[in-house]
């Protein structure tokens, strides 16, 4: 069964490198197979950038492309877009994001989706220059399009304060503590209840649901050498009008430097719901091995 490994094809403009990825949730950039969040359950792209003097007045803006092709037995392709934006002017930084993952199988009676979501972020954050800029107060927004987890939208208003205990360009720890307020706008498919013999009941579940939850969040990273870098960050959600839903979402991605300007990553990605829509799975895993390279 020929595979083809996927590319991951990154151009970046920049006047400082970032001192923290940008990213809520974890952040951690997952190899490409058509599974790019710009939030951990929300997305990556949404953590704040550390406080180091060299991230202190900066503007970037990184373009991805990326497909995962497979021939031969079994026939599959993934299409992987995204677009990353930071912009930090002495305490202030703003951020924006936006992915788009499609993805088709041949099932043998034909092509049948298999991925499809579109997602969006933006993130405002002001440091505190009096407590050495280790403390922040950020106000981020995701939105995500994925009818596979039966949702026509899922918009996510998240406040809250970071706390920064490792601060070098290489070597980052960091907390994260706020409000999460989610509305899901459900998909007229995922409303549908079935019965034990999976014939429709008539019975439908809300169009509409809101959940108020706190939200906990630590990211390290560490660039052991020059060419080996890990990151990591766990995400917990924990409902506060209902102590029995939770969610948490884990990233970890280890990439090393081949030639000077060709790596491969390999990411593990955990999204845990235990409150989804029925017929949705409650876990979802992630585990991917990359080429990447970048032009610039």
């Amino acid at each position: 069964m020929p595979l083809v490994p996927a590319l991951l094809l990154a151009a970046t403009i920049a006047t400082e490198p970032a001192a923290v990825p940008e990213g809520t949730g974890t952040g951690v950039a997952q190899a490409t197979a058509g599974t790019t969040d710009v939030a951990a359950d929300q997305g990556k792209f949404t953590k704040v950038a550390a406080a180091d003097k060299a991230s202190k007045d900066a503007t970037e803006l990184d373009v991805t492309v990326g497909g995962l092709f497979h021939t031969g037995n079994a026939r599959s392709i993934a299409v992987t877009t995204a677009l990353r934006t930071r912009v930090r002017r002495d305490i202030h930084e703003f951020g924006a994001g936006f992915a788009s993952n499609n993805g088709r199988a041949d099932t043998g009676d034909g092509w049948e989706e298999t991925v499809r979501n579109i997602q969006g972020r933006v993130r405002y954050d002001v440091f505190f220059p009096r407590a050495s800029q280790r403390f922040s107060f950020f106000l981020m927004e995701t939105a995500r399009h994925d009818p596979f987890q039966g949702l026509d939208l899922r918009n996510n208003v998240d406040p809250g304060f970071g706390f920064f205990v490792l601060t070098k360009i290489n070597h980052r720890l960091w907390f994260e503590a706020g409000y999460d307020y989610q509305f899901d706008l459900r998909s007229a498919e995922a409303r549908i209840v079935l019965d034990d013999m999976e014939m429709d009941t008539g019975e439908r579940l809300d169009a509409t649901r809101e959940t108020h939850a706190s939200r906990l969040f630590a990211g390290y990273a560490n660039r052991l050498n020059e060419r080996v870098t890990f990151d990591t960050g766990l995400e917990y959600l924990q409902a506060l009008t209902d102590g029995a839903r939770l969610r948490v979402n884990y990233d970890a991605a280890l990439t090393t430097q081949l030639f000077e300007r060709l790596s491969i990553a390999l990411s593990f990605s955990l999204r845990y719901d235990n409150d989804p829509l029925p017929d949705v799975e409650k876990l979802d895993t992630i585990t991917a091995a990359n080429l990447v390279y970048r032009f610039f």
